[in-house]
This record gives C-alpha cells, sequence and structure tokens, in this order.
C-alpha cells in the first residue's frame, strides 16, 4: 500500500507539474488531488475491513499466488487498487478546478479567498456529477458478460450482490467516487488560498 501511495503521489505531482510547470497552481491541484487520494485510500482500508473482501477477489490474483509469490498480502494490494484507479479521475477534477480558479482571479485579481474558493465549489459541483458517473461505468462496463451470465442463469439479484467479487466492484466504485467527491472541497480551498495570495 505505501508502494501504492507513493506511486500516485509521484504520478500525481509529476503530470500536474507537466499541465501546468513550476507555479502555485500546480501545488494547488497536487494537494487538492493527493488529500482525495488519502481519503480515498482510508475509507478503502475501512471498508474492504468491515466487509471482508480479501484479495483474491481480484483477477489474475491466483495466478501470481501460483507463480511463487504466496507471502504477498492480496488484500492490501486490493485496497491500493481502489486508490490508484481513482486517481486518474481525481487529478483531472482538480486540474479543472484549479484553472478555473485561477481564471477567476486573473479576472478579478482584488477577488477574497473566501469567494474563490466559492467559485471553485460551483465548478466543482457541476465537474463531480459527471466524473463520478465516468468512474461508475469505466469500473462496470467490463462486467458486462458476468452480469448478463448471472442474468441468463436467473440468478435472483440479492444473490448477486452477496458474491464476493461483485461486491468488491462495489465497494471499489463507492469509495473511489466518494474520493472523489471529496477532491472538490479539497482543491477549491487549496487553490484559493495559494492563488490568492500575493506573490
Amino acid at each position: 500500500m505505501w508502494w501504492g501511495i507513493a506511486l500516485t503521489a509521484f504520478l500525481t505531482l509529476l503530470i500536474i507539474f507537466l499541465v501546468y510547470g513550476f507555479d502555485r497552481k500546480t501545488l494547488a491541484a497536487s494537494l487538492g488531488a493527493l488529500l482525495g487520494v488519502f481519503v480515498t485510500c482510508v475509507m478503502g482500508c475501512i471498508f474492504t475491513d468491515a466487509f471482508k473482501i480479501h484479495g483474491a477477489v481480484m483477477a489474475y490474483s491466483e495466478s501470481l499466488l501460483y507463480a511463487g509469490y504466496q507471502n504477498l498480502n492480496l488484500s492490501q494490494i486490493y485496497m491500493s487498487g481502489i486508490f490508484i484507479g481513482a486517481s486518474g479521475a481525481m487529478m483531472d477534477l482538480s486540474v479543472d478546478i484549479t484553472s478555473a480558479v485561477n481564471e477567476v482571479i486573473c479576472k478579478k485579481p482584488n477577488i477574497g479567498w473566501k469567494e474563490a474558493a466559492r467559485s471553485g465549489m460551483n465548478v466543482g459541483r457541476a465537474a463531480m456529477g459527471t466524473m463520478t458517473t465516468t468512474l461508475l461505468l469505466a469500473y462496470s462496463g467490463g462486467y458486462i458478460a458476468l452480469l448478463m451470465t448471472f442474468m441468463a442463469q436467473g440468478t435472483p439479484i440479492d444473490n448477486i450482490m452477496n458474491y464476493k467479487y461483485v461486491a468488491a466492484e462495489l465497494l471499489d466504485t463507492v469509495v473511489g467516487s466518494f474520493g472523489l467527491v471529496t477532491v472538490a472541497p479539497f482543491t477549491a480551498l487549496t487553490s484559493a488560498w495559494l492563488l490568492t495570495k500575493k506573490k
């Protein structure tokens, strides 16, 4: 999990740096995205333990164990997969909000940080809905054949929801979406505070 956090933090900083260059916007967007990743990581750990989901639900996990890596903690790999999978959408949202706040500040240089944060939240609220839907569709798209198999067999819906691998995918989507929702206020606040400060 620590390697997952380190990799996600490195890629977030690198990609946002490539977008903005060495600027306060890079710091603001990176902080917003990384705070969202942190929330997703914590929620993933809590709910994976609470629902007793083992990492063996992941594709190819058995092959990995049979290849001679029996000491791997598959549950931690599953947990890290939750926030790594959602980190791209979090970066996207944080860059969108930071750009919007920066544009507002450029047009109205004497704006206060609270008003700038409110503008960032308005933009974030609009973008969050489509981003969480994107996350949901991206995850569920890979399981259409599995769901159609259940339908063809006439499996009741409550039985489907109780299968560990279905529950794991639902958890992945819900936790990733909740983490994504937290990116908007974090980024609105960090970008408003950092970008309204006098250089």
